[in-house]
């Protein structure tokens, strides 16, 4: 980005390390939010909270992730990435000690405290994404963007069998805390050694008016709207789907192997999502993630009850989910002037937090009260209106894209 420079601005093949490590990283913070959201409302039923409250621990991560998002990129601006990074890692490390000792002593009030810390840690990893595109090369950034995202591949291998293998300690769940202690440990020490961005002015200011500016912008409004919306589909669908699977009689090992080819889909596409971008645009990619999210749900809600629809609709539900986040999050990085990326980035990922946190706590009271067919035709309501949105604006504004950015 022209408002940044990296240490020592490392060109070529260290911007290409300094790219995979951050794609490393994003795949290890991803393996702990697979590990939460596979262990969360069950260990919250272990330690006496069931129902609608089963979801409250994994709420309060998204309530973290929704306040921490802000100060977090005001912090990049002011100190830069690296050291806001490697505090948030900090923060994933004590949310599993404390998970740890939630496990042990049954305590509902310490397993809320690790899930607001692991919020912190995710409010950071959901930013290396936009740290790739400062150290890319300017003709790589839709490419680098991918890989980091394509880091959670690694997640769905890593994540499922650190959460159904009792590796760090005999009671599985407090082994899945522990994986998440681990895990904060090795991004630490991953993102010690990496170049990250240090601003070389400081960058456009927080203020209302600059804010306002941002939201006025259609191309900001509709890329932040899909990646935010689709965040938040995909959220509520995967914890719900856990809650039906395990009330159509799955076994745990069976939920987190289907959660475990849901992540698959999220975040192998992004493999060629960077040269598919390339060729047909953010906006389209993101436009046809959302049709295929509302496609899944469709579908899903024809079929309620039916444990092999409900996985295949988590492999779709994951693939449209990519094409939303990474088509919508480069829309909005690309949208803006030099200077006004972080603000721009804050508004984006805000807007994810919201719904990321709306989808989190919404899952134990739809399913309870609504069920399965309840829950997706909830995602109908809330993202049709912005595919019809982006359609319109597809067939009224064909013109290109600033910045170089395809329709």
């Amino acid at each position: 980005m022209p408002d940044a420079i990296t240490e020592a601005t490392p060109p070529g093949q260290q911007s290409f390390a300094s790219v995979v490590k951050l794609a490393l990283c994003n795949g290890l913070g991803i393996s702990a939010a697979v590990i939460s959201v596979t262990a969360s409302a069950l260990v919250a039923g272990h330690v006496g909270w069931t129902g609608a409250m089963a979801t409250v621990p994994y709420g309060l991560q998204f309530l973290a992730l929704l306040l921490a998002t802000y100060p977090s990129a005001r912090l990049m601006s002011r100190h830069g990435r690296k050291p806001v990074f490697l505090a948030a890692a900090t923060c994933g490390m004590i949310g599993g000690l404390l998970g740890y000792f939630a496990v042990l002593r049954s305590d509902p009030i310490l397993l809320c405290l690790a899930h607001l810390a692991l919020g912190v840690m995710l409010a950071n990893a959901n930013f290396y994404r936009f740290a790739a595109l400062e150290v890319a090369r300017p003709e790589r950034s839709a490419s680098a963007m991918s890989l980091v995202v394509f880091g959670g591949t690694f997640a769905a291998i890593i994540g499922p069998v650190l959460s159904r293998q009792a590796i760090f300690s005999a009671d599985l769940f407090a082994s899945a805390y522990l994986s998440i202690l681990a895990l904060g440990a090795v991004t630490f020490c991953l993102l010690v050694s990496t170049r990250l961005p240090v601003f070389a002015r400081a960058p456009a200011g927080f203020g209302r008016r600059e804010l306002a500016e941002l939201l006025r912008q259609p191309r900001i409004l509709i890329g932040a709207g899909f990646a935010a919306i689709g965040y938040g589909a995909m959220n509520l669908l995967m914890i719900a789907s856990s809650l039906t699977m395990e009330q159509l009689g799955c076994l745990y090992e069976d939920i987190s192997v289907a959660i475990q080819w849901h992540v698959l889909a999220m975040f192998l596409p992004s493999l060629v999502m960077g040269r598919i971008i390339a060729q047909v645009g953010a906006f389209s990619v993101a436009l046809a993630g959302g049709v295929i999210l509302l496609a899944t749900s469709a579908i899903a809600f024809l079929n309620p009850m039916s444990v092999s629809v409900l996985q295949v609709c988590l492999i779709t539900l994951g693939l449209g989910w990519n094409m939303t986040y990474v088509g919508g999050s480069y829309l909005v990085a690309k949208s803006v002037a030099p200077g006004h990326s972080l603000p721009a980035q804050a508004v984006n990922d805000l807007a994810i937090g919201v719904f990321a946190m709306i989808g989190a706590f919404l899952p134990g009271v739809i399913v309870t009260r609504y069920g399965w067919a309840g829950a997706n035709l909830l995602v109908i309501a809330a993202l049709l209106p912005v595919v019809l949105m982006a359609a319109l604006h597809k067939l009224r504004a064909p013109q290109p894209a600033p910045q170089g950015v395809k329709d």
